[in-house]
């Protein structure tokens, strides 16, 4: 994980960051998390991932742009995946297709855009991304003749042209003004699928040329029988996917799929990505996605009209208050003494709570929770005495109103006089008994670039690779650390670091017997300097 960590940077629109499973371990992942701060009014909404690989000096890349939140929501979403090679710089054609993309990249790395903000080197990393990202040429799928990546919301947007003879627009949310930019044209007939509590609340004008779909029945039981044996409790469910589809003239047909649903602030305010695929009529035309789309669908008929409930419209303004609250710029300053704290406290000026709601915080790696909104930096929070695996930034957020809806999300606090050992501190925290040391050294001792991709996980691998391995009891140990001491210095050093944060009765009950001696010795062997050097 930590070695993932310092390749991977994940954005997400502040507020709408969840908890997830309860494991301390998360904090492992605190480097990479960026909250992305937008004005009220407004979302960052893009669901895509830039990635790029190497072997030695070659280069491959790949984007993928869908409809798909990173979280464990049973939903039925759209995405499409791309591949693409290095290609010549002085192709106008392919800088013109990736400057959306390359202008999102940079527009991330911008250093007021996050909270807390980017480290110098992660937003270098980023700005570089986007420079190769200019000459990549992308393979093209299947039947696809043109090709446009459009980023909406970040300045000089690149929106597209629709206007087909007929149009189809699938959409989880969607609104009378959204819909009437997306709809055919001259006359031509729009087929809309959507939920139906949404298609409810278009007003009648709008069923004009309109013909209105759902998700049968059957789909959304499928889902769930499919899921019925997991642990993890999910999310949304139903429909969630976001395209759009138009014809136009000599039998030409536009179909794009991404992040934004049909409505108004999707396509005037908030950050959205859509990926437009351009082809024959036949292969992406409405009536070919139609028909791919029948066995899930069945017709809908409304009144139109409806409004929202009085509990949709409290929970959303709920919502839109934890994401103002959300802008804040938290700051935690670690405290060394004979034991361990903390105070956080929020930069002015701090979001208001509005009246009629009530704030509650806490660490994410801590129960107890905090009244009140957040103190301002000449009366911050001071924390009890703490162990140093109990500090991190990610801050537990609660908003609730008075007739107890709740809502919650996770801010990162910006860091002061972070402690660096903080995360070997956290990892020493699971080594409880032998048999737990047992599998963290068969992780630790793992060769960089071993497979992992045996049937029997990591230590089937790990026993590939040195004929060998750590039982349960630490028998098997001294083998390996021998061989590790010859072959993989740099492992015992972390190993080594880890350790150090176990306190003598912690190591009397973690460690196999007899480790503390054969650890030594091999320590001694590989001489402190290998060990002080990482």
């Amino acid at each position: 994980m930590r070695r993932a960590v310092d390749r991977i940077d994940v954005f997400a629109q502040a507020g709408y960051i969840g908890l997830g499973a309860a494991s301390d371990l998360v904090a492992v992942l605190e480097p990479m998390i960026h909250p992305v701060m937008m004005p009220p009014g407004r979302l960052f909404h893009p669901k895509v991932w830039f990635l790029e690989f190497a072997a030695g000096g070659e280069r491959r890349y790949r984007f993928i742009c869908s409809s798909r939140n990173l979280t464990n929501d049973r939903t039925w979403d759209a995405v499409v995946a791309l591949d693409g090679v290095p290609g010549d710089s002085d192709d106008e054609s392919t800088l013109r297709a990736n400057d959306g993309m390359v202008r999102l990249l940079h527009w991330l790395a911008a250093e007021s855009r996050t909270a807390p903000r980017l480290t110098s080197d992660r937003r270098a990393r980023i700005d570089e991304l986007a420079e190769s990202w200019k000459t990549i040429r992308w393979e093209y799928p299947e039947h696809v003749r043109r090709l446009a990546v459009h980023v909406l919301g970040i300045g000089a947007d690149s929106t597209p042209k629709l206007g087909g003879l007929q149009a189809l627009v699938v959409s989880p949310f969607v609104t009378d003004e959204g819909l009437s930019g997306l709809r055919a044209r001259r006359g031509g007939e729009t087929t809309l699928i959507s939920r139906p509590e949404q298609l409810d609340r278009l007003n009648p004008p709008s069923f004009d040329g309109l013909s209105m779909r759902i998700l049968d029945d059957f789909v959304d039981q499928a889902l769930a029988d499919a899921g019925a044996g997991e642990a993890v409790a999910t999310g949304l469910s139903g429909l969630h996917a976001k395209m759009i589809a138009h014809d136009h003239a000599h039998l030409q047909s536009t179909l794009l799929a991404g992040s934004a649903n049909a409505t108004g602030p999707a396509w005037t305010r908030n950050v959205e990505v859509m990926i437009e695929l351009g082809g024959s009529t036949k292969q992406f035309g409405v009536t070919a996605l139609a028909e791919s789309l029948a066995p899930l669908l069945e017709e809908y008929a409304t009144d139109g009209g409806a409004t929202a409930s009085d509990d949709e419209t409290a929970e959303r303004n709920l919502e839109s208050a934890l994401r103002t609250i959300a802008t804040a710029r938290l700051v935690l300053r670690v405290h060394q003494g004979d034991s361990y704290a903390y105070s956080l406290w929020a930069h002015d000026p701090a979001p208001t709570i509005p009246e009629g709601l009530s704030l509650s915080w806490r660490l994410l790696t801590q129960s107890d929770t905090v009244p009140g909104a957040f103190p301002p930096q000449d009366s911050p929070f001071s924390s009890r005495p703490v162990s140093l695996a109990e500090i991190t930034p990610f801050v537990v957020v609660v908003l609730e109103d008075h007739a107890g809806r709740r809502v919650q999300t996770i801010m990162v606090a910006e860091i002061l006089d972070d402690v660096p050992e903080r995360q070997d501190a956290i990892v020493a925290a699971h080594l409880t008994e032998p048999g737990a040391f047992a599998r963290f050294i068969r992780l630790m001792l793992q060769q960089p670039g071993a497979s992992t991709s045996t049937a029997g996980g990591s230590f089937a691998s790990f026993r590939s690779a040195f004929g060998g391995g750590v039982a349960e009891d630490g028998s098997g140990l001294l083998e390996l650390l021998v061989r590790a001491a010859a072959m993989n210095q740099s492992a015992l050093a972390d190993i080594e670091r880890v350790l150090s944060h176990l306190r003598p009765d912690e190591r009397d009950s973690a460690l196999p017997p007899g480790f503390s001696e054969v650890w030594a010795a091999v320590i001694g062997a590989i001489g402190t300097e290998a060990v002080d050097g990482r």
